[in-house]
Protein backbone atom coordinates (compact mmCIF):
# COMPACT_ATOMS: atom_id res chain seq x y z
CA UNK A 1 0.00 0.00 0.00
CA UNK A 2 1.23 3.16 -1.17
CA UNK A 3 1.51 6.35 1.39
CA UNK A 4 -0.75 8.07 -0.16
CA UNK A 5 -3.45 5.06 0.22
CA UNK A 6 -2.05 4.19 3.57
CA UNK A 7 -3.15 8.51 4.60
CA UNK A 8 -6.67 7.76 3.05
CA UNK A 9 -7.39 4.54 4.88
CA UNK A 10 -6.05 6.50 8.07
CA UNK A 11 -8.88 9.10 7.99
CA UNK A 12 -11.50 6.90 6.66
CA UNK A 13 -11.13 4.65 9.64
CA UNK A 14 -10.64 7.77 12.20
CA UNK A 15 -14.05 8.39 10.41
CA UNK A 16 -15.78 5.46 10.79
CA UNK A 17 -14.71 5.02 14.41
CA UNK A 18 -15.84 9.04 15.14
CA UNK A 19 -19.37 7.77 13.68
CA UNK A 20 -19.82 4.73 15.33
CA UNK A 21 -18.59 6.49 19.07
CA UNK A 22 -21.44 8.88 18.33
CA UNK A 23 -24.16 6.76 16.95
CA UNK A 24 -23.97 4.49 20.55
CA UNK A 25 -24.52 7.79 22.65
CA UNK A 26 -27.03 9.03 20.61
CA UNK A 27 -28.68 5.60 20.98
CA UNK A 28 -27.79 5.78 24.71
CA UNK A 29 -29.36 9.14 25.11
CA UNK A 30 -32.76 8.17 23.58
CA UNK A 31 -32.84 5.18 25.87
CA UNK A 32 -32.27 7.23 28.77
CA UNK A 33 -35.00 9.92 27.84
CA UNK A 34 -37.76 6.93 27.77
CA UNK A 35 -36.30 5.20 30.92
CA UNK A 36 -34.87 2.46 28.84
CA UNK A 37 -32.03 2.48 31.75
CA UNK A 38 -30.54 -1.00 30.47
CA UNK A 39 -30.22 -0.32 26.77
CA UNK A 40 -28.70 2.96 27.88
CA UNK A 41 -26.47 1.59 29.89
CA UNK A 42 -25.48 -1.07 27.40
CA UNK A 43 -25.12 1.89 24.45
CA UNK A 44 -23.01 4.19 26.89
CA UNK A 45 -20.53 1.29 28.06
CA UNK A 46 -19.95 0.43 23.81
CA UNK A 47 -18.25 3.81 23.61
CA UNK A 48 -16.66 3.82 26.51
CA UNK A 49 -15.22 0.20 25.32
CA UNK A 50 -13.86 1.64 22.29
CA UNK A 51 -13.14 5.55 23.85
CA UNK A 52 -12.69 5.60 28.06
CA UNK A 53 -12.59 9.25 28.15
CA UNK A 54 -15.69 10.19 26.35
CA UNK A 55 -17.36 12.85 28.97
CA UNK A 56 -20.81 12.80 27.02
CA UNK A 57 -20.84 8.96 27.70
CA UNK A 58 -19.49 8.79 31.02
CA UNK A 59 -21.47 11.59 32.32
CA UNK A 60 -24.81 10.11 31.03
CA UNK A 61 -23.66 6.50 32.41
CA UNK A 62 -23.36 7.84 35.66
CA UNK A 63 -27.18 9.47 35.42
CA UNK A 64 -28.45 6.18 33.97
CA UNK A 65 -26.89 3.89 37.40
CA UNK A 66 -27.83 7.43 39.62
CA UNK A 67 -31.97 7.03 37.86
CA UNK A 68 -31.64 2.74 38.64
CA UNK A 69 -30.05 3.71 42.16
CA UNK A 70 -33.06 5.75 42.98
CA UNK A 71 -35.01 2.72 42.24
CA UNK A 72 -32.85 0.69 44.39
CA UNK A 73 -32.33 -1.79 41.49
CA UNK A 74 -28.61 -3.09 41.35
CA UNK A 75 -25.96 -1.34 39.84
CA UNK A 76 -22.21 -1.47 39.88
CA UNK A 77 -21.64 0.45 43.20
CA UNK A 78 -21.80 4.03 44.23
CA UNK A 79 -18.62 4.18 43.90
CA UNK A 80 -18.56 3.50 40.26
CA UNK A 81 -20.79 6.51 39.54
CA UNK A 82 -18.54 8.75 41.37
CA UNK A 83 -15.58 7.32 39.22
CA UNK A 84 -17.74 8.01 35.77
CA UNK A 85 -18.24 11.51 36.97
CA UNK A 86 -14.65 12.55 37.78
CA UNK A 87 -13.91 11.18 34.43
CA UNK A 88 -16.48 12.97 32.81
CA UNK A 89 -15.38 16.67 34.42
CA UNK A 90 -11.52 15.86 33.52
CA UNK A 91 -12.43 15.65 30.25
CA UNK A 92 -14.77 18.21 29.86
CA UNK A 93 -14.49 20.67 33.64
CA UNK A 94 -18.09 22.42 32.43
CA UNK A 95 -19.79 19.21 33.66
CA UNK A 96 -18.93 20.17 37.48
CA UNK A 97 -21.02 23.64 37.19
CA UNK A 98 -24.06 21.17 35.65
CA UNK A 99 -23.86 18.40 38.47
CA UNK A 100 -25.82 21.18 40.22
CA UNK A 101 -28.78 21.36 38.72
CA UNK A 102 -28.91 17.72 37.00
CA UNK A 103 -32.57 16.39 38.15
CA UNK A 104 -30.81 12.87 37.40
CA UNK A 105 -28.60 13.26 39.95
CA UNK A 106 -31.51 14.03 42.75
CA UNK A 107 -30.58 10.24 44.65
CA UNK A 108 -27.30 11.41 44.95
CA UNK A 109 -27.25 14.99 46.33
CA UNK A 110 -27.50 14.25 49.31
CA UNK A 111 -24.05 12.23 49.14
CA UNK A 112 -20.66 13.75 50.65
CA UNK A 113 -18.56 12.87 47.73
CA UNK A 114 -21.28 13.82 45.32
CA UNK A 115 -21.06 17.25 46.78
CA UNK A 116 -17.14 16.86 46.77
CA UNK A 117 -17.33 16.25 43.19
CA UNK A 118 -19.47 19.30 42.15
CA UNK A 119 -16.73 21.61 43.72
CA UNK A 120 -17.98 22.31 47.42
CA UNK A 121 -16.06 22.62 50.03
CA UNK A 122 -15.95 20.09 53.30
CA UNK A 123 -17.53 23.04 55.77
CA UNK A 124 -20.23 23.98 52.73
CA UNK A 125 -20.82 20.23 52.38
CA UNK A 126 -21.12 19.93 56.37
CA UNK A 127 -24.45 21.84 55.41
CA UNK A 128 -25.55 20.83 52.43
CA UNK A 129 -26.73 17.11 53.59
CA UNK A 130 -28.18 15.33 56.48
CA UNK A 131 -25.88 13.10 58.66
CA UNK A 132 -27.63 9.87 59.83
CA UNK A 133 -26.54 7.52 62.58
CA UNK A 134 -27.27 3.48 61.81
CA UNK A 135 -30.10 1.59 61.10
CA UNK A 136 -30.74 -0.75 63.36
CA UNK A 137 -33.86 -2.20 62.55
CA UNK A 138 -37.34 -1.37 60.18
CA UNK A 139 -37.67 2.44 60.91
CA UNK A 140 -34.69 3.64 59.32
CA UNK A 141 -31.88 5.84 61.14
CA UNK A 142 -32.05 5.99 65.05
CA UNK A 143 -30.68 9.50 64.87
CA UNK A 144 -29.51 12.24 62.61
CA UNK A 145 -28.11 15.77 62.38
CA UNK A 146 -29.08 18.77 59.96
CA UNK A 147 -26.37 21.55 60.75
CA UNK A 148 -27.13 24.81 59.42
CA UNK A 149 -25.02 27.93 57.59
CA UNK A 150 -25.86 30.30 60.85
CA UNK A 151 -23.66 28.21 63.09
CA UNK A 152 -26.58 26.25 64.48
CA UNK A 153 -28.08 22.47 64.13
CA UNK A 154 -30.92 19.95 64.52
CA UNK A 155 -30.71 16.90 65.93
CA UNK A 156 -33.42 13.82 65.64
CA UNK A 157 -33.57 11.41 67.40
CA UNK A 158 -36.17 7.89 67.53
CA UNK A 159 -38.40 7.87 70.56
CA UNK A 160 -38.63 4.34 70.74
CA UNK A 161 -40.15 4.52 74.32
CA UNK A 162 -43.53 5.36 72.69
CA UNK A 163 -46.03 2.74 70.45
CA UNK A 164 -47.34 2.98 67.16
CA UNK A 165 -45.97 5.12 64.96
CA UNK A 166 -42.66 5.31 66.50
CA UNK A 167 -41.52 9.25 67.85
CA UNK A 168 -39.22 11.59 66.79
CA UNK A 169 -37.42 14.10 69.96
CA UNK A 170 -35.92 16.94 68.46
CA UNK A 171 -32.97 18.83 70.05
CA UNK A 172 -31.00 21.86 69.26
CA UNK A 173 -27.95 23.71 69.55
CA UNK A 174 -25.17 24.78 68.08
CA UNK A 175 -21.89 24.86 66.54
CA UNK A 176 -18.30 25.79 66.39
CA UNK A 177 -16.65 25.49 63.26
CA UNK A 178 -12.84 25.23 63.97
CA UNK A 179 -11.23 23.77 61.09
CA UNK A 180 -11.67 20.90 58.19
CA UNK A 181 -11.33 18.28 60.42
CA UNK A 182 -12.29 19.67 63.36
CA UNK A 183 -15.81 21.19 65.44
CA UNK A 184 -17.76 21.43 68.24
CA UNK A 185 -21.10 21.44 69.27
CA UNK A 186 -23.23 22.19 72.02
CA UNK A 187 -27.12 21.84 72.92
CA UNK A 188 -29.40 24.01 74.50
CA UNK A 189 -31.92 23.16 76.83
CA UNK A 190 -33.72 20.10 76.65
CA UNK A 191 -30.35 18.49 75.67
CA UNK A 192 -30.03 14.00 74.65
CA UNK A 193 -27.09 14.31 77.19
CA UNK A 194 -25.76 16.43 79.93
CA UNK A 195 -22.55 15.96 82.33
CA UNK A 196 -22.67 16.64 85.88
CA UNK A 197 -26.00 18.71 84.85
CA UNK A 198 -24.28 20.61 82.59
CA UNK A 199 -24.26 21.35 78.76
CA UNK A 200 -20.51 20.81 77.32
CA UNK A 201 -18.96 21.85 74.61
CA UNK A 202 -18.92 18.33 72.16
CA UNK A 203 -15.66 17.76 69.66
CA UNK A 204 -16.42 16.31 66.63
CA UNK A 205 -14.15 14.85 64.16
CA UNK A 206 -15.11 15.35 60.61
CA UNK A 207 -12.77 13.04 58.14
CA UNK A 208 -14.41 12.50 54.74
CA UNK A 209 -17.74 11.29 54.71
CA UNK A 210 -17.72 10.76 58.28
CA UNK A 211 -18.41 12.65 61.61
CA UNK A 212 -17.41 11.33 65.22
CA UNK A 213 -19.08 12.87 67.75
CA UNK A 214 -17.73 13.13 71.70
CA UNK A 215 -20.28 10.93 73.94
CA UNK A 216 -22.19 9.11 70.96
CA UNK A 217 -21.24 5.28 70.58
CA UNK A 218 -21.76 5.48 66.62
CA UNK A 219 -20.97 7.89 63.76
CA UNK A 220 -22.97 10.22 61.55
CA UNK A 221 -22.61 9.56 57.54
CA UNK A 222 -24.89 10.63 54.39
CA UNK A 223 -26.08 7.36 54.66
CA UNK A 224 -30.03 6.87 55.33
CA UNK A 225 -30.23 2.72 54.24
CA UNK A 226 -32.84 3.79 52.33
CA UNK A 227 -33.15 0.85 50.27
CA UNK A 228 -33.36 -1.62 53.02
CA UNK A 229 -35.26 0.05 55.41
Amino acid sequence: MSFRLFIIYFFCMIGIFSQTTENWNKKGINALSQKDFLTAVDSFKKTLKDKPNDAFANYNLACTYSLLLAQCEDIESEVHIYHLIQEAIKSKPSYQKKLHTDSDFFILRGKYHFQKLSGKSKREILTSITWFGPSPGAYGPMDQFQFKEDGSFIYHKLDMTESNPIGKLEFTGRYKWINDSKLEIQFYDPSPMKEGGKNKNLRVNYSDGKLEIQGFDHSFTDDNDRCSA
